[in-house]
């Protein structure tokens, strides 16, 4: 009985020494550059990476007090793609990219059952988004920041993102087609959870001239 109890507790900790955490950091905007490329010649540029091994991608990510920034790069050529908030496709918000020679595109879709439509509302919330493939390095990067807060009116399972919480993450990708209509090749499903956003600043301390005392 000991024994079953160490092994489910060493179980869980192994779980939650792998949940991945994206970090705070408000200095994003400054330090990430919403270009298609993930630069790291001079340090890192994202202030976490995290390497999906089922999906095939890699995600590099961090949030300051409104915006989560994201990067994702696969050495594929169809589209790929990350949705919040569920561990299905249902009610997730996704973000999904491709690019072409010809055309390139990325996009902001809500899952419903077992399909992702566009929305002009939540297409509009995207802050930057660029996508490009490096074919020295064989290498598409895609890249963007989005509100903490989700647009509302969309079907979504979490209404936006908060410092502290946990959350369903999926990660896909068709490794040959860009075709929206063509089924994932690899696909995965994690919980995240986003560090603690900075301390409230202390409270204004006033204070209270004295009244004056009776004049002698």
């Amino acid at each position: 009985m000991l024994r079953q109890f160490a092994l489910l507790l060493g179980a869980a900790l192994t779980l939650a020494a792998a949940q991945p955490v994206i970090p705070y950091d408000s200095l994003l905007v400054d330090r990430v550059g919403i270009d298609g490329v993930i630069d790291n010649e001079e340090g890192p540029e994202y202030p976490a990476t995290y390497k999906d091994k089922a999906s095939g991608i890699t995600v590099h990510w961090g949030f300051d007090d409104s915006l989560i920034y994201v990067g994702l790069e696969t050495k594929s050529r169809g589209w790929l793609a990350i949705g919040f908030g569920s561990a299905r496709m249902d009610k997730s918000n996704m973000m999904i990219g491709y690019f072409t020679e010809d055309s390139t595109e990325v996009m902001n879709q809500v899952g419903a059952n077992y399909a992702h439509n566009r929305s002009a509302q939540s297409d509009s919330a995207i802050r930057e988004a660029e996508i490009d493939r490096d074919e020295e390095t064989g290498v598409t990067a895609m890249e963007f920041s989005y509100p903490l807060r989700f647009p509302a009116g969309e079907a979504l399972a979490v209404p936006g993102l908060e410092p502290g919480g946990a959350y369903d993450v999926i990660l896909a990708q068709n490794t040959k087609s860009i075709s929206l209509r063509a089924k994932h090749t690899n696909y995965s499903t994690l919980k995240v959870k986003l560090a603690a956003g900075p301390p409230p600043p202390p409270p204004t301390q006033t204070q209270e001239q004295p009244e004056p005392g009776p004049q002698k």
